[in-house]
């Protein structure tokens, strides 16, 4: 008697949960029922770098009075990158009205200049146009060309950044290194990363960096030539 009567307690609870949930999606797919607008939007981010997620929320015109069944994916993913800034984006709608974002900003190593503004640089090569009248501190500053990738030139003259005014590529093949005191200093097209070492070592047991010279040619590995200023 027990066992039947629980069996049917089940089956009557089942029934109502069924009914219950068929309801949300029939009411959500019509349009009609608090799941059918937007109720929470969620920004992740899938990095550290610092960025806003409020512009985020701003920029893809969407708030809590929005139906969710309305919403073109593709059209706001759009509008997400084309804000300055982020690298790729997704996003997804969930069954219970919420909205999820996810982002991925780009890994801003160093800035770009013109000469007159500053551009955060992403590792890739990319400018990103939010320009600054002023350079972050302790920023790495480039000027002309890119590479794709600024990691390994990065790292290996952050040991120099104090010295640093800004580096220039030229002609697709090599670096040029301008000090702040204006030296300028021709790395080779291979084995730059070696040239930088050297010119870290002597810098550290001469001070070479912190003397009167106009150019430092490093381009033949065999001699380093040395222009002093007049």
């Amino acid at each position: 008697m027990k066992k039947t009567l629980l069996f049917w307690l089940c089956f009557i609870v089942s029934i109502l949960f069924a009914i219950y949930f068929s309801t949300r999606i029939i009411t959500g797919y019509m349009g009609r029922g608090p799941i059918s607008y937007v109720k929470h939007i969620t920004v992740i981010k899938d990095n550290n770098q610092d960025f806003d997620i409020e512009s985020v929320k701003m920029a893809i015109g969407v708030n809590s009075n929005t139906p969710i069944r309305n919403i073109d994916l593709h059209q706001i993913n759009n509008r997400i990158t084309n804000i300055p800034g982020i690298k790729n984006a997704s996003v997804r709608r969930m069954p219970n009205g919420n909205l999820i974002i996810k982002i991925q900003p780009h890994n801003v190593v160093a800035m770009w200049s013109d000469g007159a503004y500053y551009y955060p640089l992403s590792d890739d090569g990319t400018k990103i146009e939010t320009p600054m009248s002023e350079r972050e501190p302790n920023t790495i500053v480039f000027r002309g060309e890119t590479p794709e990738n600024l990691t390994e030139i990065i790292n290996a003259v952050a040991q120099l950044s104090d010295y640093i005014d800004y580096m220039e590529r030229i002609e697709s093949r090599r670096w040029n290194i301008h000090t702040k005191s204006g030296t300028t200093i021709y790395l080779p097209e291979d084995d730059d990363i070696a040239a930088i070492n050297k010119l870290a070592r002597l810098n550290q047991t001469h001070k070479i960096l912190s003397r009167k010279i106009s150019v430092i040619d490093m381009r033949d590995d065999k001699r380093i030539l040395i222009q002093e200023s007049k």
